[in-house]
Parts: C-alpha cells; sequence; structure tokens
C-alpha cells in the first residue's frame, strides 16, 4: 500500500486493516510518494487516476500481489466522469484509491467519522479486488458491484457474493506462472518487449505446455524482432492445442513479414479451420487473395471481416470488387 502526498498515518493503518481482514494478505505500507505533477488538471484542480495507475506499474514490488495507493486528492477518469472514488487495473494488479469526497467538510456537512470509514473501507476492498483480477459484478447485493454516487456507495454492501469471493481465494495469492505471465502482458502493453519477454521465459518455464505462455511469448519475441524464436514457440503452441487459433494466426503474420504470401496464407486458412469467425484472418486472406487476382475469394473473405467489423478501407475494397468505385489510393 502506497500513500501518495500527505495521508494521516491513521488512515494508512485502517487501510492496510482492511486488506488484512477481507482479503487475507499481508499489506505492507511503503513510503509516502509526492502525487505525479503531470497527473494534476489545474483547470479542475483534480487528478488522473489513469495517469497516476500507470505511474504506479513500475511500483509493483517483485513480490507483491498487488499495489494499492490512497490520497486526499480528488480524482478523475478522462472521458467517462467529473471524479471517481478509485481506479485499478485488472492486468496490471495496481490501483488508487481517494479519501476525499467521503468527508463532510466537502459538502458542507457536519463531520461523521464512521460513515467516513464506511465508505472508505467498501471502496478500498472493491479497488484491492480489481488489482486481483475481478471486474464488476451485476449482483446488487456484491461488493463488487459499479457505484458512480455517494448515494449508490452507502447502500452497497460489504460483502462479496459466492462467485466473487471463490474468484478472490484464487486470485488474491498468484502462483508464479501466472503472476509472470500478467507482468509479461503488462509489458507487452506498453511496449517494454525485453521486459516482456523476459516475464514470458519465466511464465514458460514453470508452464512448459501451456499454449497460451507461448503464443504470447512467440508475440513477444516477434515484436522484438526474432521472428524464428517466435515461430518455434507458435509452432509448439500448436502442437500442444491443435485447436487453439492463435498460434496460427501468429504464424501467418510471421510469412507475411517474411514476403512468403503462399505460407501465410496456409496459416490463415489453417486458423479459420479451427474458428471460422476469426475475422483478422479473413482480413488477411482478402487482401492475399486480391493481391492473386482472386477477387470472388477476397469477397468472402472481406465480407466476413465486415460483419464484426466496421472498417472503411475494407468497405471500399469490397465495394470496388462489386464494381461500384474505385480502388483505394495506398
Amino acid at each position: 500500500m502506497l500513500p501518495l502526498g500527505e495521508v494521516d498515518p491513521a488512515h494508512v493503518r485502517f487501510t492496510c486493516e482492511a486488506i488484512r481482514q477481507t482479503h487475507h494478505l499481508q499489506c505492507v505500507a511503503l513510503r509516502p510518494h509526492p502525487l505525479p505533477s503531470k497527473a494534476l488538471d489545474r483547470r479542475r484542480f483534480q487528478y488522473d487516476a489513469d495517469i497516476i495507475v500507470e505511474g504506479l506499474f513500475e511500483r509493483l514490488p517483485g513480490d507483491g500481489a498487488g499495489l494499492l495507493a490512497i490520497t486526499n486528492s480528488d480524482l478523475f477518469e478522462a472521458g467517462k466522469s467529473h471524479f471517481v472514488f478509485g481506479l485499478a487495473s485488472l492486468v496490471d494488479r495496481v490501483g488508487i484509491v481517494s479519501l476525499a469526497r467521503y468527508r463532510g467538510a466537502w459538502w458542507g456537512e457536519q463531520e461523521n467519522p464512521a460513515r467516513f470509514y464506511e465508505r472508505a473501507y467498501k471502496v478500498i476492498i472493491h479497488e484491492v479486488s480489481h488489482t486481483l483480477g475481478l471486474g464488476h459484478c451485476p449482483n446488487p447485493h456484491c461488493a463488487m458491484r459499479e457505484d458512480a454516487t455517494l448515494e449508490a456507495l452507502d447502500d452497497s454492501p460489504r460483502r462479496f457474493c459466492k462467485r466473487c469471493q471463490a474468484a478472490l481465494e484464487r486470485n488474491a495469492k498468484p502462483e508464479p506462472g501466472r503472476w509472470h505471465y500478467l507482468r509479461g502482458h503488462s509489458h507487452l502493453n506498453r511496449a517494454q518487449l525485453s521486459q516482456a519477454v523476459f516475464h514470458f521465459e519465466r511464465a514458460a518455464e514453470i508452464h512448459p505446455d501451456d499454449p497460451r505462455v507461448l503464443n504470447d511469448l512467440g508475440v513477444a519475441y516477434l515484436r522484438r524482432g526474432d521472428p524464428s524464436r517466435a515461430l518455434w514457440c507458435f509452432r509448439r503452441a500448436e502442437d500442444i492445442a491443435p485447436r487453439f487459433p492463435n498460434a496460427r494466426y501468429n504464424e501467418g503474420l510471421i510469412f507475411l513479414a517474411a514476403q512468403d504470401p503462399k505460407e501465410a496464407k496456409v496459416a490463415f486458412e489453417r486458423a479459420l479451420e479451427v474458428d471460422p469467425e476469426w475475422s483478422l484472418a479473413h482480413r488477411q486472406l482478402g487482401e492475399l487473395y486480391q493481391s492473386e487476382g482472386r477477387p470472388e475469394r477476397a469477397l468472402a473473405h472481406f465480407e466476413a471481416y465486415l460483419r464484426r467489423h466496421q472498417d472503411e478501407a475494407v468497405e471500399a475494397q469490397v465495394k470496388m470488387i462489386k464494381g461500384g468505385g474505385e480502388a483505394p489510393l495506398p
């Protein structure tokens, strides 16, 4: 747990105690850290929660199940609301809670310590659960339901439904392979390719027969510019799980990059054998068949792609093939 800005030590202790009691995890309070100045929107006098959460990723200790920051500053989420009680990343396992709006003083009312701590408790356990991989729950009697107002928060339950409670028990102490796998994805999403490869390799050492781990390690290799290792990963994943289309599709991308359209087409077709609705494979095949001068095959794949995507460029290709327009400019 990380205090951001000036936070009452009593609130730090309360936060850790809530985590210990509810999630049965050890809670370590890190040294307070200043709020990032780049997250301050001076027009709103609020801090951008997305920017803060992004910065927390690098601060998550290697042995931590998650990292929760608390602050007394008001937060907002760009483009979604005028304020948020908290925000967390299910993949990055980090989040933040603002204590600002739980106080009566914020609303010009008399202070009510019991109500303050009740509100803080509910938001803390909610956001910590997000850092442990839980999304919002449709059950109105679950602590993971989504509350956007103080009135809703005051009415929110303190307990989890059976489904969310079971998920928490599975996720609270991630086994090492899954921890490295999630960490690898977080680095991959940030284009931090060396770190992504490191964590996916650790995950693959622990789970050598998991096709998803091997496939995603291959993606990291490919993006890092190592197609030979990527191809080995994709083919190994396919050997383990022949009905896993991701590896076949990614193999096609390797052949496309190597300017081998024949092998790329074979790989994309094999992906569709497993999953006929794999829309990106349809688009790739549409472009390959069109380049071969086989418009009827291209049209079938483009239309299959457009059933699931709106794409003006592909729509223009379809119009051209049907004779209703000119080819789009490159």
